[in-house]
């Protein structure tokens, strides 16, 4: 299964990129919003997006998951922060899910887990 995964902080990236490919997901990643909308013209779309809500750029995860499913409908979003999820005044979609950092490993791979499933 193909995940997108969005975080500007290199190191939450990295550390999130490895759990999930130990859990033997594919994942292509980018700290740039912009970059994460094309990017699935070039490797197919993704299964699941995973973003930070705060990407220090004019586009935000909210923004991210929008345009997220209009490009893919089927596509399933996860949103992590480690402010609560109303902390922009946006509403989470009620097709996607938040996780608030700091995030445990177990609880990060069951909601993609129950997310795809369809949960």
């Amino acid at each position: 299964m193909k995940i997108l995964l969005v975080d500007d902080d290199e190191l939450v990236r990295s550390v999130l990129v490895e759990v999930l490919r130990d859990a033997g997901y594919e994942v292509f990643e980018t700290a740039d919003p912009y970059e994460a909308l094309g990017m699935p013209c070039a490797i197919g779309p993704p299964s699941v997006v995973i973003t930070d809500i705060d990407l220090r750029s004019t586009l935000n995860g909210f923004d991210v998951a929008s345009v997220a499913h209009r490009l893919w409908p089927t596509v399933r979003v996860i949103l992590i922060s480690g402010l609560p999820a109303e902390h922009t005044g946006q509403a989470l979609d009620p097709r996607d899910r938040y996780l608030q950092k700091p995030l445990s490993q177990n609880g990060f791979l069951g909601a993609i887990e129950e997310l795809v499933d369809g949960g």
